[in-house]
């Protein structure tokens, strides 16, 4: 009888969650089907220009930090910042401190940020004592958690632009950790400054996405803002900071770029909105010989391992650096490469896996820390075509997020310079699939804690269920 009934609960247990996900995957396809529509339009969201370009490359964080302070300070109408984290840290408050001295020069100055909730951190305090230094701040989709598709929408884009003549883009939020100076974990990123026309389309998509139903006021801050009030006092880590900034060397790669093309999402939810997945597509499909890749996450789904095989199946080589589960920010996003790993195992194809050890330190300040992971997110294309930006491989960043891609065209010094410094992270990296001393499974889970592994491992169920979410 026990046994009976103990069969019958099981039974009803199975049938419950059977149930539940046909109903998700029910009410899934309902709103991706309601997702389908006419594509909007804005002139800003691809726009290709032949005119010369100033480019430099910011591969140090450092260097970006000193390169993004000294474009602030040039600022004499507009600074406009949008990022998906703006972190409550040192040098956080460094750029905020500094964006508060040109607000009170006259200059306009506006902040969008992204309210995803797990990093979210700049509160309606925080931004109400930014507003009382003369600091515009508007938050990007604040919908409820209940509303479940829609608040999985998010921007992902990190822009700087400065009077619509120079602005950077590249993979760094505002936190110590994309600028080398975290004495935890820092990310080796890449960023790109550019000056000259294309930068009037980056400032109007800011225009587009800051003025969209998406973007809304932070709530008034009731009463005394306590810490807030702080975070624009000058103290003792900032002045540091500040000083290491103005002994920095500020070098960089540098060049013209005649071929030019940005590349952005259009504001809201929906597949129809994304643009930056189909012309990293077509780019894609551009190429003839190689293509080598930096993503800090390698997710694949149906289409995009699809995109993969017939790239390989055209006989271009491809290569990929991604992070391994000691180095990478994401244990989950490893728990869902896991099972593809066999998948991937094509001729042509090397996938590599970082380490986590800071890069040779050259000229560059002495790390902060002693485990690192790479973040950029760039590319490049048969050894003439550049691209980089916000775009993550991973399906998050094709149907969900709002992202942004800048592809140089047709300059080989520019690829060789962004090739140099991706096989200088590959030169610490492990390979993992692609060759006869590929360690798979083994090379990507190498160096990781215990806790690390127990996290990955708990995480692959709901991986599979959810890895659209990635």
């Amino acid at each position: 009888m026990i046994r009976r009934a103990a069969k019958y609960v099981l039974v009803a247990a199975v049938g419950c969650v059977v149930l539940f996900y046909v109903a998700f995957a029910a009410l899934l396809t309902a709103s991706e089907r309601q997702w389908l529509g006419k594509a909007p339009a804005h002139a800003s969201i691809d726009v290709r220009s032949r005119e010369a370009h100033e480019l430099a490359l910011l591969d140090e964080g450092i260097d970006s930090l000193v390169t993004r302070v000294r474009l602030i300070e040039e600022a004499k109408k507009s600074i406009d910042l949008e990022f998906f984290i703006y972190e409550l840290d040192t040098t956080s408050r460094l750029v905020s401190q500094l964006l508060a001295r040109k607000a009170a020069e006259g200059v306009r100055v506006r902040i969008l940020v992204d309210f995803a909730a797990p990093v979210f951190k700049l509160r309606p305090a925080y931004a109400a004592a930014l507003r009382a230094k003369g600091i515009e701040v508007k938050y990007y989709n604040t919908a409820s958690y209940l509303r479940f598709f829609s608040v999985q929408h998010r921007t992902h884009r990190k822009l700087l632009a400065v009077d619509g003549r120079s602005a950077i883009i590249g993979g760094r939020n505002i936190a110590d950790d994309y600028f080398d100076v975290s004495e935890r974990y820092n990310f080796l990123d890449c960023d790109v400054l550019v000056t000259g026309p294309v930068v009037a389309a980056m400032q109007e998509s800011f225009e587009l996405y800051w003025n969209s139903a998406w973007a809304t006021d932070p709530e008034s801050a009731v009463g005394d803002l306590g810490t807030a009030g702080n975070f624009l006092e000058t103290r003792a880590p900032e002045r540091a900071l500040d000083l290491l900034l103005r002994r920095s060397d500020n070098t960089h790669f540098s060049t013209t770029c005649n071929d030019l093309h940005f590349v952005t999402d259009y504001p809201g939810s929906g597949v129809e909105r994304r643009r930056v997945y189909g012309a990293l597509s077509d780019l894609a499909g551009e190429a003839r010989t190689e293509i080598l890749l930096e993503s800090p996450y390698f997710v694949l789904r149906g289409d995009g391992a699809d995109l993969f095989r017939g790239i390989l199946g055209r006989g271009v080589r491809m290569q990929v650096l991604t992070n391994s589960l000691r180095s990478t920010d994401a244990f989950y996003t490893v728990a869902a490469l896991l099972p593809t790993l066999g998948s991937l195992n094509r001729p042509g194809f090397k996938l590599w896996a970082y380490r986590g050890d800071p890069l040779p330190q050259g000229a560059a300040p002495a790390p902060r820390s002693r485990l690192w992971g790479v973040h950029a997110k760039r590319g490049v294309f048969d050894g003439r075509t550049s691209v980089i930006g916000t775009y993550n491989i991973d399906p998050r960043s094709a149907n969900l997020n709002a992202e942004m891609i800048l592809i140089c065209r047709d300059n080989p010094a520019l690829a060789a310079e962004m090739a140099r410094s991706i096989q200088e992270r590959i030169a610490q990296s492990t390979l993992i699939t692609g060759g006869e001393s590929a360690e798979g499974i083994k090379g990507l889970l190498r160096g990781a804690d215990a806790a690390q592994v127990a996290k990955m491992a708990a995480s692959l169920p709901l991986v599979r269920c959810f890895d659209f979410l990635l």
